[in-house]
């Protein structure tokens, strides 16, 4: 049993937390098996608007909305108790804003610097109110550590921060900022705010980081975006045409 009340309480204070054990080990293999099998033409010709991936010297480093073309990724986006996260946080009346998979495998070299995500969130599509009615969700496909590239987090950041977008994105620079990398076991589900300070340098260890994100939002605060849940209904599909 979750206890939410708790949950909600470390969220306001430190803007992150993890939540273990949501997903199975058995879960986590599928999600990466399926993730694996996926290629960019697969997204593109089930309707992906944009482009599908990001790539370094070859590698696939993410992708984006996998689960409108995999059934298994659908079904976990879709599941009951991630659905019950969200009711649980932000209510009934949701839009989903992202849909990834981020691989970062040994080696690829990927990092983020620090950043907050509501750098995402443009004006063009969202309101102010973004800020709060915000929930963004990574499930630990593989164990997080801090030697394979943890997400490293502020802790209060959302409330006392506001840093300016950094130039590069994937290079990760200190810049006197000192956080707290946050590990997770394979199953685990990680929440933060849009406003928390973090970013991860590069996975230095011999095993691979996977993490499987989806990001919501309340329906009032957001003009576009596929709808999750509608009155507490949630929808199995995403509209492709609702993507911007």
């Amino acid at each position: 049993m979750i206890d939410f009340e708790t949950l909600k309480k470390e969220y306001d204070e430190k803007g992150v937390i993890v939540i273990p054990n949501v997903f199975t080990a058995e879960e986590c293999d599928l999600i990466k098996k399926n993730a694996y099998s996926l290629n960019d033409r697969d997204i593109t010709k089930n309707g992906y608007p944009h482009t599908p991936s990001e790539k370094k010297d070859g590698k696939r480093l993410l992708v984006f909305f996998p689960s409108i073309a995999n059934d298994y990724l659908n079904k976990i986006r879709t599941d009951e108790r991630l659905v019950n996260l969200v009711k649980n946080f932000i209510g009934d009346d949701v839009k989903q804003i992202n849909n990834q998979i981020y691989f970062r495998e040994s080696g690829d070299k990927d990092q983020f610097a620090w950043h907050q995500d509501v750098m995402f969130r443009e004006s063009r599509n969202f309101n102010n109110d973004v800020e709060g009615d915000y929930f963004q969700t990574i499930i630990a496909i593989d164990d997080i550590t801090e030697d394979n590239g943890a997400i490293e987090f502020i802790e209060g950041s959302h409330k006392t921060m506001r840093i300016p977008s950094p130039e590069n994105l994937r290079v990760f620079k200190r810049d006197g900022l000192v956080g707290k990398k946050y590990t997770a076991n394979k199953g685990d589900v990680l929440i933060w705010s849009v406003m928390s300070v973090h970013g991860s340098e590069q996975n230095e260890s011999k095993k691979d980081r996977m993490t499987y994100m989806n990001g919501f939002c309340r329906s009032k605060s957001t003009k576009t975006y596929p709808d999750y849940l509608v009155n507490g209904k949630v929808i199995n599909e995403i509209q492709i045409n609702k993507i911007p």
